[in-house]
């Protein structure tokens, strides 16, 4: 008789359905908890997982998981409530998670099909080497740049959204809002992290006089950036 060796179901958590729908975690936990009450969904079972989207030191926070078949259907009816303009997206992705886990099963008495995990294991190895790679060649450059990056090229390069690193920031003091642009505060000029250049531009107004204003620039510099990618980036950097 064949010997499969079975890898666990696929699994979402509650931070991943909020990072799906672009929607805070604490949102969606309450909307789970607000569902199972009607009794609409089974009240799926609590871990607890690393939260990218938190700013505090303690990054693991208690997650709801979803499980299996029970599990998709579920999370589909929290999504359907909370964003219904995401529900295929979440289909989506369960369909790939289910891609993944069907991939998983080996016939330990097949040779080809051992070979075959082994060689794509191997390969997803190699992939996650590169990516880290890439993040720590990255940073260096960027501790090499006097100048440092803009936001936008922060958030690419520590793969965040926009909405977690402007949270991050503001928590931490290290922007204010200037003439409705982002600007750097005293307390992370004067550390080194952060940088804002004025620059006085001058233009053409469409009555032919020349006019100027002051363009506002806010940069992440290398000490900076360095203290964002050990906290975003895990043991990456």
């Amino acid at each position: 008789m064949n010997q499969l060796v079975n890898l666990p179901t696929a699994t979402m958590n509650s931070i991943q359905i909020a990072d799906l729908v672009e929607s805070e975690h604490h949102h969606v936990r309450i909307s789970i908890e607000r569902l199972a009450k009607k009794n609409l969904i089974q009240l799926p079972p609590m871990r607890k997982v690393e939260n990218k989207q938190s700013t505090s030191p303690n990054r693991f926070t208690n997650a709801y998981e979803f499980l299996g078949e029970q599990g998709k259907r579920d999370s589909i009816v929290v999504v359907a409530q909370l964003c219904p303009e995401f529900t295929a997206r979440l289909v989506d992705r369960w369909q790939e998670l289910e891609h993944q886990s069907t991939q998983h099963h080996i016939d330990l008495n097949n040779p080809h099909a051992l070979r075959k995990a082994l060689l794509e294991y191997t390969e997803q190895v190699i992939e996650l080497e590169h990516k880290n790679l890439g993040l720590e060649q990255s940073i260096q450059t960027i501790t090499q740049t006097p100048a440092g990056v803009k936001f936008q090229q922060a958030c690419k390069i520590l793969n965040i959204k926009r909405h977690v690193l402007t949270e991050w920031l503001s928590k931490h003091g290290w922007d204010r809002r200037l003439n409705n642009t982002r600007a750097s505060t005293y307390y992370s000029q004067e550390r080194g992290y952060c940088e804002t250049k004025y620059e006085e531009v001058v233009n053409v107004k469409t009555n032919g006089e020349l006019g100027s204003y002051t363009r506002i620039e806010f940069f992440i510099l290398p000490k900076g950036m360095q203290i964002l990618a050990k906290h975003f980036g895990g043991t990456a950097v």
